[in-house]
């Protein structure tokens, strides 16, 4: 209820804006600004339906594709914490065009990540394993936090992949976990 009402409390408090700029612009800053909210206190429906609106606006106000795009994986990553799979595949592969295009690794390896745990989630290991394997060498671009969840995902595929008869990949799989781990150093533990 609480968070209900800040969330409330901050549509009317953005709403009060400014007049002077484009009202599709000025919604678009409102929507990601709604986003931005409520998916940092976990409230993932609110943020789905934010991110949602921004998304809309973006795509038919002609916004460039990289905008598009994040959204597009964004509202991937939140419908997939909703356990919504599928829609989450389908955004996923929708932001996938731009960083492939551009060379963009570090957003290519992302998506191919978080793209693995939708079909996961699905039940769709051995298509999430090529998935994985199209990421393993564009893992070295990723940053501190998706260097984390592509451990994870490593992890989990190597883990499922061993008890598929799958060895070989299970055991590249969870050494690609151990390197993005961040584990320390010899002698620092």
């Amino acid at each position: 209820m609480l968070c209900n009402l800040l969330l409330w409390s901050f549509l009317i408090l953005v709403g009060v804006g400014g007049c002077e700029s484009d009202p599709s612009r000025d919604e678009l800053a409102r929507q990601l600004s709604l986003c931005d909210l409520a998916e940092d206190n976990g409230i993932t429906d609110a943020a789905v339906n934010a991110c949602g609106a921004a998304l809309r606006i973006v795509e038919k106000g002609g916004y460039p594709a990289n905008q598009v795009s994040e959204l597009s994986y964004r509202l991937g990553r939140l419908e997939r914490q909703r356990r919504n799979f599928v829609t989450a595949e389908e955004l996923v592969l929708r932001s996938m065009a731009f960083p492939e295009e551009t060379g963009d690794r570090s957003a290519t390896a992302a998506r191919l990540v978080e793209l693995s745990f939708s079909l996961a989630g699905q039940g769709r290991w051995p298509d999430g394993a090529e998935v994985l394997e199209r990421a393993l060498p564009l893992t070295d671009a990723l940053g501190e936090k998706e260097r984390r969840a592509a451990a994870n995902a490593f992890r989990a595929f190597g883990l499922r992949l061993a008890r598929m008869d799958r060895e070989r990949q299970a055991e590249r799989f969870l050494a690609q976990a151990e390197k993005l781990g961040g584990n320390a150093p010899e002698g620092d533990e």
